[in-house]
């Protein structure tokens, strides 16, 4: 199969990288959010599963580290090595979903766009170097080629009449990526707006639209479902997956804000402050312990009123940030 080279070559290239930064003095040295994961992905490898407090971070990279570390040991190098497995799967799914959503124009045409899709993201050097870091981007980016491959299979899917029964694992398959994406990535939640709305565009076969949009529901349930329970246990409240999207919301827009990240409190921009610093502050002006939902709601409410009370400079820091997004660097 022609993917089956653009994975050999995704994974050549992400094992040279990390054969190549392994002598590095910095290799097993983690700072921010990775040393959060580490740490966190540590005490999961050691028995605790469950936690004792709602999830603030995205909690699916610590689980699969944590995994990781309990079948293996504390071993940075088979991360990595794992990473770039996961990294190169992302490269032969995004090019599988090329050459079928081209699959109309030809053959071989299609087979050509699938593998400069594949081959582009196999050879991104962002891509590379962030699959040889402690990072869930691995992940989001293997989901996201995951759900672009079944939404392609979707679209191609051979409709042999409208009494045809609509096949069910491909949906199912879709909620499970998308469910797995906003346990990598909060705000994909969003996506799944859009998977609904996909779903719904032809409303003159009721019968297979609400097929479905059972079976897409069913695999997010299925993902989704146990965070949230776990979470309402150890938590007292309703958070589908965490409870930061407040202060998350808050940090990318206020007055002080450039599109860049900077911390609630200066100088405290690591993810074991950044829990602690939302909720000290919420409470110092509210005079009152609050729940993770309530402090969430505090800042999500110091947002909203910068939006509204500044909004030529809301827009004017929207553009900043759209700049920011298609500037040549990665930020």
């Amino acid at each position: 199969m022609p993917f089956l080279a653009v994975f050999a070559l995704a994974l050549a290239v992400r094992l040279i990288h990390v054969w190549q930064i392994a002598p590095s003095p910095f290799f097993d040295v983690l700072l921010g959010d990775a040393r959060g994961y580490d740490e966190w992905a540590q005490r999961i490898a050691a028995g605790d599963w469950v936690g004792t407090e709602v999830f603030y971070q995205a909690p699916l990279y610590p689980y699969f580290l944590g995994t990781l570390y309990a079948i293996t040991g504390r071993d940075l190098m088979i991360v990595r090595l794992v990473q770039a497995v996961i990294g190169a799967g992302s490269c032969a799914l995004l090019g599988l979903a090329g050459a079928r959503l081209f699959s109309g124009v030809s053959p071989e045409r299609s087979r050509r766009v699938g593998l400069l899709a594949g081959f582009a993201l196999a050879l991104y050097a962002p891509a590379i170097f962030f699959d040889g870091l402690l990072q869930k981007s691995v992940l989001d980016m293997f989901f996201v080629c995951l759900a672009i491959c079944l939404i392609s299979r979707i679209l191609t899917e051979p409709r042999a009449g409208l009494k045809a029964r609509p096949h069910l694992w491909p949906w199912i398959s879709l909620g499970l990526a998308m469910g797995a994406l906003s346990l990598t990535r909060e705000n994909a939640l969003v996506f799944i707006v859009v998977v609904v709305g996909f779903a719904a565009l032809n409303p003159s076969d009721t019968f297979r639209t609400l097929h479905n949009l059972s079976a897409f529901v069913l695999g997010l349930a299925i993902v989704l479902v146990p965070v949230a329970a776990r979470n309402y246990s150890v938590g007292g409240g309703f958070y589908l997956t965490t409870s930061q999207f407040g202060s998350n919301f808050y940090i990318g827009n206020n007055p002080r804000a450039d599109g860049t990240y900077s911390s609630i409190r200066f100088g405290r921009g690591a993810p074991e402050f950044e829990r602690q610093d939302a909720t000290e502050v919420a409470q110092e002006v509210l005079k009152r312990p609050l729940t993770p939902s309530e402090v969430s709601s505090y800042w999500t409410g110091k947002a909203m009123d910068f939006i509204t009370s500044q909004p030529s400079a809301w827009l004017k820091l929207m553009g900043r940030k759209v700049m920011l997004l298609a500037n040549r660097s990665e930020m």
